[in-house]
């Protein structure tokens, strides 16, 4: 019997205002933006980074484990595909959505990878996305 990692969501949240949420996106500007619909949707406990790096540290130090993974693929130093190759390795397998102002052919792309990690993907976003198109990928953790 394998024990189960700190990464890894604990229990089935009830509602989306007990879900954790780590976001994780370079520009200060989307972080806000992206939070505030979470908000507006009923989810407050928010977590952000504004790195790859930062959110990794976040991963490892809080004591805590996220339900979903909003992330962004562009990023300085480390985009969104070296940082999901990163978490699968820490046997993360939670709720994943996908943010990017790249190209469909890159949507696509990192969708794929995604899946080929065992993310729960919800769904790919592409910048800039509404509240709706936001609860619309959300609906489906239910």
């Amino acid at each position: 019997m394998t024990t189960p990692h700190k990464y890894l969501p604990t229990r089935t949240p009830l509602s989306r205002s007990e879900l954790k949420v780590l976001l994780v996106d370079d520009d200060s500007f989307q972080l806000d933006l992206i939070s505030e619909m979470l908000r507006g949707l009923g989810i407050t406990h928010i977590t952000q980074a504004n790195s790859g790096e930062q959110a990794l540290k976040v991963l490892s130090s809080k004591q805590q484990s996220f339900d979903l993974l909003v992330l962004d693929l562009h990023m300085p130093a480390m985009d969104g595909f070296v940082f999901m190759e990163e978490i699968a390795r820490t046997l993360y397998r939670g709720a994943l959505i996908i943010v990017s102002g790249q190209s469909d052919v890159v949507m696509h792309a990192a969708s794929l990878v995604a899946k080929l990690r065992q993310f729960t993907l919800l769904g790919s976003l592409p910048k800039p996305f509404s509240k709706a198109d936001l609860s619309t990928v959300l609906s489906k953790l239910a």
